[in-house]
Parts: structure tokens; sequence; C-alpha cells
């Protein structure tokens, strides 16, 4: 099934079983901003469709009721919920909570470390519940401000981040120091809809939070919405109803990844990125002094060309001074021979012609 192609009333169908206490208006307001989750759900069905054989249900109908039963049985293990206890089941119970959730969780037959993994023995709350305790580590950082300029578009200005997408909310905010990205969670319509439409077995603290830090590191401004805009993202226009935080005590579950990031942002920008001034003009003496050196290199280099231009035409001068004054010698004995070929000339010129 294409789900980007399916007209508007199919599409608000599938997301009532999924958000089953949004009203119609509100999914007309807001459908341009469902596209990239509707591309998710396309990409979790291509999975079921690939391998059909690993799951017991092959429809996003299916899946969509199947959303339904797990909700309605909230303090039910992933055993309670399974139709028959098969691996088939299970499989199709990780793809229905993928699909609601925009978590990646793993079958048990997959073993990475650090991917998440609904147990049989406890419900999805409990899991879910474990997997984002905040780190106890975070007490000394709790009077840190976040600058005021600090986001995404300026860590990819000044310091040659990039960012990678992810429709896996456990990625978000994990960076890849090697090669400079920070990956960021796409689908804030959706965590918009879980704090909305609450329903879900996600800690409402942990959606709140991530929604926090959409908003820290994407102010609302011109250059944040041009920059989304040329990479597809319209999640500035969702209707979050919450304000920008700088206290990074603010922020918990994420906030060890802020606070490497901020660590980085106060070494101050390198190498090229100095040219640039930031916003606060944090940069300003090093920006000054820079474009100072480079003004004096300029005039330096600028002064040796000059120089070796001057040398250059006076040594020609030179040469063409050398030239005239032979060629007025030669023009002088031209002129003193013909003078002494006159037969008085050795009279006259006594003193020149012999």
């Amino acid at each position: 099934m294409d789900i980007v192609q399916l007209h508007n009333d199919q599409k608000f169908e599938l997301l009532a079983h999924i958000w089953p206490q949004m009203p119609r208006d509100d999914y007309e307001t807001y459908a341009r901003l469902y596209g990239k989750y509707f591309l998710y759900l396309e990409e979790q069905m291509s999975l079921v469709q690939r391998k059909p054989s690993i799951y017991s249900i092959g429809t996003i109908d299916h899946l969509t009721k199947l959303i339904e039963h797990i909700r309605g049985t909230e303090n039910g293990t992933k055993a309670d919920i399974s139709s028959d206890g098969s691996s088939k089941s299970f499989n199709s119970i990780d793809i229905a909570v993928r699909i609601w959730l925009t978590i990646d969780v793993q079958h048990s037959s997959v073993q990475f470390s650090g991917s998440f993994h609904w147990p049989e023995d406890i419900n999805l709350s409990g899991a879910l519940e474990d997997w984002f305790t905040p780190p106890q580590d975070t007490k000394d950082k709790n009077i840190r401000q976040v600058p005021v300029d600090f986001s995404i578009l300026n860590l990819i200005r000044y310091y040659q981040f990039k960012v990678t997408w992810t429709s896996d909310l456990l990625q978000h905010l994990k960076v890849d120091w090697k090669h400079k990205k920070i990956m960021v969670f796409e689908h804030g319509i959706c965590l918009r809809n879980h704090i909305e439409y609450p329903s879900c077995p996600l800690p409402r603290a942990v959606v709140q939070e991530a929604i926090d830090t959409l908003i820290l590191l994407f102010p609302n401004d011109r250059d944040t919405n041009e920059f989304l805009l040329e990479e597809g993202r319209t999640f500035l226009g969702v209707p979050y109803g919450r304000g920008r935080s700088l206290s990074l005590a603010s922020y918990c579950y994420w906030q060890r990844n802020l606070s490497d990031l901020i660590d980085h942002w106060e070494q101050g920008p390198k190498g090229w990125s100095q040219m640039r001034l930031k916003p606060d003009r944090g940069n300003l003496l090093e920006y000054v002094t820079f474009w100072a050196a480079t003004f004096v290199l300029v005039l330096t280099i600028l002064s040796i060309a000059f120089g070796v231009a001057s040398l250059v035409l006076a040594k020609q001068a030179l040469h063409v001074s050398i030239r005239s004054l032979e060629v007025s010698v030669q023009s002088y004995n031209l002129a003193l021979a013909m003078a002494c070929t006159d037969s008085n000339a050795t009279e006259t010129l006594p003193g020149f012609c012999n």
C-alpha cells in the first residue's frame, strides 16, 4: 500500500487508530506536517513485506488494530498481548510499537549493543521507563545556561556539524564526534500528538523534553526556517505550546548530550569558521585579529608585488637609456665623420679632424 498516496479520509482514519482522540479538524489543519511520518510508515511496511515469513500480520490496517489492542492492555506484558506466543507474533508487536511510538524496537532475534528490546515478561511502560532512566551525574551542571545563539544551524555554520534525521526517538541527539554528525528526531508532530492526545506509554516527561530540545535547537527565526525548508522538514509549524528554555537544568534525559555539545561550542570555532562573526559576537576578538592579520598580509603581498614591478620597470628604463646613449654616440660619430669629409675640415675643426 502506498500510504503517501491515500486520500485524506483514509489518512485520517489511519491516524485516528494511533491517536484516537484526534478530531478531524486538527488533522485538516496540520495535514502537511505528516509527510515524513507517512513515509516512515511506508518504510516500516516495506520491512514487513520484504520478510513476510517472520511476521504474523502484513497490512497497515492490521498493525493499527494491533496498536489499539496494545493500548487496551496497558498493564499487559508482551506475552499477554501476543496471540500465540510465537516469534512471528512478537515481531509484529515490535513493528506496531515502532509505528505508534516512533522508536526502533528490535526483534528478540537481533542482539545489537545499545538497542531497545521489549522483553516478553514486562509491560511496555515498564520497559520504556527502564530505558529512559536519567543519568545521575548531572547535578553539578544544573546551574549552567545554554548560550542564546546555540542552535543546530549555528553548529553547522561555525563548527562544521552535519544533521542526520532520524525516525527513532531513542537516537535523538546522539553525536558522531569523529564525523561531526548530530542525529535529530524529525517527527515533531508525533510528539505533539502524544502530549495533546495522551494515550501512549512513553513517559510524559520524556516527550515534553524531546519537544523542548527541538524548540531549543531550532529557534523560530528566518534563517532556521530557510534551513528547514531546504531540508524538507516542517516541524517548526507544529503548535507545541511551549517556550524556549535556556536553562540546562530544564533538561534531564538529554542533558548530557546537550552539555557535551555546549562544551564543544564554548571552545570556539576552528579553522576557516573563525572568519565568520558569531551572532552573539562571542568570537569578536578572534574575528578582528584574523581579518586584521589578513589585511596586513594582503598589503604586504601588494607592496612586494609593486616593488618587484618597479624593479622590472626600472631595469627596462635603464636598458632603454643605455640604448639611447649608444644611438646618440653613433649619431655623433656619424655627424663628425660627415663634417670631416669637407676639404677645409682640418682647418675648421682641427681638434676633431686630422
